[in-house]
């Protein structure tokens, strides 16, 4: 297996594309090559949910992760989400991705279905899965903590399992700070946790000991996020709280509050202020994703003038 350290900001980008839309590869290409100009950013995932991964076909992952393996030429690591369905099937779709260009696996997971969530508190069961596909894929993984997404999360001893598996590199957390808390003290330094939340908790997560973040609201003014850990690393505790209020809330309170219940797309907006700041030719996402309104342009333009990403 190819040896993989992760650490510091990945940017969970988003696809483009185009008005019917159909990928937009060029302008991922573009925007690919202008997240890892920001100094301070390790990593880029790909197809994560902010990616719209839910809304791409299996032969379109493999189109976005091969663009962007290209423009990337091993600079930095590219983590693609992977949306498990079968073992057998996840096994031979990661190999595809790893062919591709892939070179870590976030494994979302594949307990959600409803007749599979009591497996969740089956060990055997979930560290079985995982290594399965490190024997089948031969490459690192990172395990995708989110319960108030998918309705499901893997105990802090189960966890503490998988930490012990060579292949996986990575715990990614969208969960609550009691959650964070557990696993981090789970994984006893076996492998790095990311705060994933792109919620007020995020904060705390790093200074409790992240080794970075992965999340979807840091496309917006990328540097931003880089700076945030930047102070939060090199122990500028206060500053770090004044950047966090400043310029980081505001960017939650108008993309990511009450993620997953608002009527306002997250992903729409995320979108449009990319478009709005030059990055992105356009805002389109996939039905039944809503589309963005008036009312969110106002919004997500207001909020940029705030932060000083638009002047």
């Amino acid at each position: 297996m190819e040896q993989v350290k992760l650490e510091g900001v990945i940017t969970a980008i988003v696809t483009p594309f185009n008005s019917d839309e159909s990928l937009d590869l060029a302008s991922l290409e573009a925007y690919v090559e202008h997240v890892i100009g920001v100094p301070g950013v390790n990593g880029i995932l790909t197809c994560g949910y902010s990616g719209e991964v839910t809304s791409l076909n299996r032969e379109e992952q493999l189109q976005v992760v091969s663009s962007v393996a290209e423009v990337v030429n091993g600079r930095i690591p590219i983590l693609t989400g992977v949306e498990p369905t079968s073992t057998r099937d996840t096994i031979a779709f990661g190999n595809q991705l790893k062919e591709a260009g892939a070179t870590v696996l976030q494994i979302n997971t594949p307990f959600y279905n409803i007749l599979r969530r009591g497996f969740i508190n089956n060990e055997d069961v979930v560290v079985k899965f995982f290594r399965d596909l490190a024997e089948g894929i031969d490459m690192p993984m990172t395990v995708f903590q989110y319960p108030v997404s998918s309705g499901v999360n893997y105990p802090a001893k189960t966890i503490a399992r998988l930490a012990e598996l060579e292949h996986v590199i990575g715990i990614k957390e969208a969960t609550s700070m009691e959650t964070y808390e557990a696993d981090y003290k789970a994984v006893e330094g076996k492998t790095a946790v990311f705060a994933d939340n792109n919620t007020y908790t995020l904060l705390g997560m790093l200074l409790y000991g992240s080794q970075g973040s992965m999340v979807g609201i840091g496309n917006v003014g990328v540097h931003l996020w880089t700076e945030l850990y930047g102070l939060v690393s090199s122990g500028e505790t206060t500053a770090a709280v004044e950047h966090m209020n400043s310029k980081i809330v505001p960017l939650i309170n108008t993309f990511s509050r009450d993620l997953g219940q608002t009527k306002f797309s997250f992903i729409a907006r995320v979108k449009e202020a990319l478009v709005q700041m030059g990055l992105i030719p356009g805002g389109t996402t996939r039905a039944p994703e809503p589309a963005i309104t008036q009312e969110d342009k106002e919004e997500v333009r207001s909020t940029l003038l705030k932060v000083g990403l638009l002047t």
